[in-house]
């Protein structure tokens, strides 16, 4: 009998620190002022134009607009070869 009584006791215990817990705080965007702004869409521009100006650009005839791409594949019979980022996404 006194076995089947521990686990009550020692739940009893337990409780009154559950009941202590303080409610979550609640989430806020930050200011305006604080939110980080990402780069101007020049600045995104001359990224590209900069990333496009390497060589492994240069070295194969890359078609960067999809429809026209996926349009050129069907013709010639070819499959995609596709790289897409979104690093300048804006």
């Amino acid at each position: 009998m006194i076995h089947s009584l521990l686990p009550v006791a020692l739940l009893a215990t337990l409780l009154p620190a559950q009941q202590e817990t303080k409610p979550a705080a609640k989430l806020t965007a930050p200011p305006a002022a604080e939110a980080k702004q990402g780069p101007s869409q020049a600045e995104l521009v001359e990224l590209r134009t900069k990333k496009l100006a390497k060589p492994v650009f240069q070295k194969a005839p890359w078609v960067m607009d999809y429809d026209q791409a996926r349009q050129q594949a069907k013709q010639e019979g070819k499959l995609l070869f596709t790289y897409f980022t979104r690093s300048y996404a804006g």
